[in-house]
């Protein structure tokens, strides 16, 4: 239960910093991908990980109600903060990769700075392994409760 309220409480903080950025100055970064391109703006980005956090925090619940034996809590507070880690990467490699774009001027990042692409890789591992955590933590569960029967 206390990884649902958690979960909740970092989808609520990424809503509101979503909706409450700075509105004049719509920075997006456009990604071509196989003859299509991809708009991407930070607060695009807040609100889907917002969404994510929402449905780990629904997850946790549904499990602490209608499974006898619940989540392992250990593994949730990592979960927690693999994706606190993770959206905070891919905030900063987001408004690293903005800022350069619009410095200088080009929609393609020049090969010269790394950072952000390495914060944006770390970024999405992160996400991954926090999905993994879930996943390992609900087998775990599921494995407890066939053994004890």
């Amino acid at each position: 239960m206390l990884s649902a309220r958690l979960f909740a409480a970092l989808a609520i903080l990424q809503f509101g910093l979503a909706m409450f950025e700075n509105k004049t100055d719509h920075q997006s970064i456009d990604v071509y991908f196989h003859a299509t391109y991809f708009v991407v703006a930070k607060t695009h980005l807040q609100i889907l990980q917002a969404l994510a956090s929402a449905c780990f925090a629904l997850i946790y619940l549904a499990a602490s109600r209608w499974v006898l034996h619940p989540l392992n809590n250990s593994l949730g507070l990592t979960h927690l903060v693999v994706a606190a880690i993770g959206s905070v990467l891919l905030s900063a490699s987001l408004s690293a990769f903005v800022s350069v774009a619009s410095a200088s001027g080009l929609s393609a990042i020049p090969p010269a700075n790394h950072w952000p692409l390495l914060a944006c890789f770390a970024g999405v591992l992160c996400f991954l392994s926090g999905c993994a955590m879930l996943a390992v933590n609900c087998t775990w569960t599921a494995i407890t409760v066939f053994r004890s029967q």
